[in-house]
């Protein structure tokens, strides 16, 4: 969607409220006008359009800040990466799925609340793991890792955006997307409503939203998306095939779907996963210790990449 000038102006002068489409926390108020004055700088960037570099130059994404100092002390060892769908049944039956939308620590909550209340799944049971998804190319090793001060494999550089996979049952495929969907926040304002991710101050294509199935729109599944799609958001958003390091889909009202069998999900680091966002209130210790606990049973180990920003 490209926003008009009286949009813009809308966006920059109006006093902002937003609210879920269902039940989220609530949108940062002065991320989406952020967003709008840099909107026409930000799309004729050759690096965002090309969606191979990490956000806008000179634009520090609140993690940069903070994940750096709280990485101390959230190194976790591991005997080599174990994928949690190994422990459930594979059959056809099953699959694997992947969605990103803004950061990945608040969609990882959203999805490990409904494989508990959907699938009655509990502690080691889950599998929401947050990663990295939907770019060309790989580091040395086929490391995917998040930025860091030694430049090994950043996932920004090399194309690829947050997501969530997790291991469900084919016949939940439309309910995962559904609550995907519904992540998308609305903003009213005067004579105006935009719906958009909830966190628009990280922009990027690390930040795009991306949803990932076997076979991408050709999978038999793919009815199923679009019919959560359609119901949640309505008939105005697209979802796009993706080929890979697409460019931030902030104020375009899509979605980039992959074909998760060629652009595969690569988990993220220990400390990104069961993590609090920043923007919520504190998930809970419990929530927090499904980390260890995910630790402890082979789930996530060591990536091979720095565990924090500074390490």
């Amino acid at each position: 969607m490209t926003a008009s000038p009286c949009v813009l102006l809308l966006l920059l002068a109006a006093p902002l409220s937003a609210s879920p489409l269902r039940r989220h926390r609530t949108a940062p108020r002065q991320g989406i006008r952020s967003v709008v004055q840099r909107a026409r700088i930000s799309s004729s960037s050759p690096d965002v359009q090309n969606g191979e570099r990490g956000g806008e130059v000179g634009v520090v994404p609140r993690r940069m800040m903070m994940g750096g100092l709280m990485a101390t002390g959230m190194l976790f060892g591991g005997k080599g990466r174990r994928s949690a769908a190994e422990e459930l049944q594979q059959d056809e039956t099953m699959m694997e799925a992947y969605f990103g939308c803004g950061c990945f620590w608040h969609v990882q909550h959203e999805m490990v609340e409904l494989e508990e209340k959907v699938l009655s799944r509990r502690g080691k049971q889950l599998t929401s793991l947050t990663g990295y998804a939907g770019g060309k190319k790989l580091g040395d090793g086929g490391k995917v890792c998040y930025h860091n001060m030694r430049q090994v494999a950043d996932y920004g550089r090399l194309g690829h955006a947050e997501v969530v996979n997790v291991n469900i049952p084919r016949s939940n495929l439309k309910d995962f997307s559904k609550r995907y969907f519904e992540l998308f926040v609305k903003y009213e304002l005067p004579g105006v409503t935009i719906v958009d991710r909830a966190d628009p101050q990280d922009k990027g294509p690390e930040y795009r939203s991306v949803l990932g199935i076997p076979g991408g729109v050709r999978s038999p599944m793919f009815a199923e998306v679009e019919a959560a799609c359609k119901e949640v958001l309505g008939s105005e958003w697209s979802l796009m095939e993706g080929h890979g390091n697409e460019p931030d889909t902030l104020l375009k009202r899509r979605v980039y779907v992959m074909d998760s069998n060629k652009f595969p999900f690569h988990p993220a680091e220990v400390y990104h996963q069961f993590h609090d966002d920043f923007q919520s209130p504190p998930y809970g210790k419990d929530y927090n210790n499904l980390r260890a606990v995910m630790k402890k049973e082979g789930r996530i180990s060591e990536t091979g990449c720095p565990e924090g920003m500074l390490a």
